[in-house]
């Protein structure tokens, strides 16, 4: 088998699923009842899952203009971001992502190869209102530290139309609509997606109501999971079967590096290194193809090893 025939047939048989995770699940009013300061001594409260037109009106007015992260600096430009932002120290809510489940899903769907026993810390970050004619153009997450490795976006029953979030990577698109998804339920639910930190994403413009989110910042822990699922979480086992008899098949052929020498997989993904670290990037979570690519290579015998390849 030629060269070239070996390397295609490798390079289709990298599976790469969708760098995101998404789902719906049902709250009680409790959960989702939220505090909010609303400038000097006074407070606010509202129930998401019954908002009125009003009250979500004052929790836009108690928001500052949300900023977005450009290099190493937070910027405010309301032609690239329109939205409101409250910082935690200035709200509270008794949701609970872990008890909920959403934090083992996310573990579950997003984490692959020797990260995937991993807990996964979620911290949260911002509370957002996208009011009538709000939208976020297209963009990248700003790292917040070399563990993180994604975000989680929790968005509440409020109603609203429009405001889907659309993510982009690899020349694919995804949309996640929450206005509909929370519609959609018996019950108050809330719709939740976690993606990559690497994955383009925008806010469609809402046309309609008040968008409510939550957005934490996805680490990676460095202590082991336990494996105490909700019952609503199952864990899946990483389908590597088609690279791995690839790549057997290729090793097994004499035509194939019959002296020897080096082969290599582009990352789908990119990753924040430490300019001053060479190391760095050995010490980063793969995700995804990436991580299944080193996953096969070490079961098969190899030496795989993460290297900048630099052209011209």
């Amino acid at each position: 088998m030629a060269i070239q025939e070996i390397l295609d047939t490798l390079g289709k048989a990298i599976n790469r699923k969708p760098p995101f995770c998404t789902g719906t699940i049902p709250v009680l009013p409790d959960d989702i009842t939220l505090f909010y300061k609303q400038g000097g001594k006074s407070a606010g409260w509202l129930d998401l899952s019954k908002a009125t037109e009003d009250e979500l009106q004052a929790l836009a007015d108690a928001c500052e203009p949300a900023t977005f992260g450009l290099g190493q600096r937070d910027v405010l430009d309301e032609t690239y971001r329109k939205a409101g932002k409250m910082d935690t120290d200035k709200f509270a809510m008794s949701l609970d992502i872990v008890k909920l489940g959403i934090v083992s899903r996310v573990q579950v769907q997003l984490l692959e190869g020797e990260d995937e026993d991993k807990t996964v810390n979620a911290e949260l970050y911002k509370l957002n209102v996208y009011g009538k004619d709000s939208f976020f153009k297209s963009h990248k997450d700003t790292p917040r530290g070399d563990t993180m490795f994604g975000s989680l976006v929790v968005a509440f029953p409020t109603p609203y139309e429009g405001g889907a979030l659309v993510l982009r990577h690899d020349d694919e698109e995804w949309t996640f609509d929450s206005a509909a998804l929370t519609r959609k339920q018996a019950e108050p639910s809330i719709a939740y997606i976690a993606f990559y930190s690497d994955v383009d994403h925008e806010v469609a413009v809402v046309t309609f109501g008040h968008r409510v989110t939550l957005t934490y910042n996805l680490y990676l822990g460095n202590t082991p999971l336990r494996e105490n699922f909700p019952p609503s979480v199952t864990p899946v086992a990483a389908d590597d079967s088609i690279f791995h008899d690839a790549l057997s098949k290729a090793l097994a052929d004499p035509s194939f590096l019959p002296n020897g020498g080096y082969l290599g997989f582009g990352l789908s993904f990119k990753y924040p290194i430490d300019l001053a670290d060479g190391d760095s990037t050995n010490g980063h979570v793969l995700k995804g193809s990436d991580a299944m690519i080193i996953r096969v290579c070490e079961k098969l015998s190899l030496a795989p090893s993460l290297n900048a390849v630099y052209n011209g």
